[in-house]
């Protein structure tokens, strides 16, 4: 459950991975390496600030995979055909 502290919703890790579909220990990473902001709240829990998450989100998750409209160049260069004549000649080439 999410705590709010001077006015500003702050996640447990676990809900931080949750909410930007990241694993526990990717999070962790994150907190340790300094790109996901955090505030420990006692000598066990780390917190991590809604602002923080949003941040996160936008600078390093973005858009994954391949941009819209790129083609895969393991693709064939060739367009399937219905002609029967024209079966094998691609092989024979």
């Amino acid at each position: 459950m999410p705590l709010v502290i001077d006015g500003i919703t702050h996640y447990s890790t676990a809900e931080a991975a949750e909410r930007l579909g990241l694993s526990l220990s990717t999070v962790r990473d994150a907190i340790a390496t300094g790109t996901l902001a955090y505030r420990a709240v006692g000598s066990r829990l780390n917190t991590v600030p809604e602002p923080a998450l949003e941040e996160y989100r936008r600078l390093r998750l973005g858009r994954r995979g391949r941009p819209k409209g790129a083609k895969n160049k393991n693709a064939s260069t060739t367009a399937p055909t219905d002609d029967p004549s024209a079966e094998g000649k691609e092989r024979d080439q």
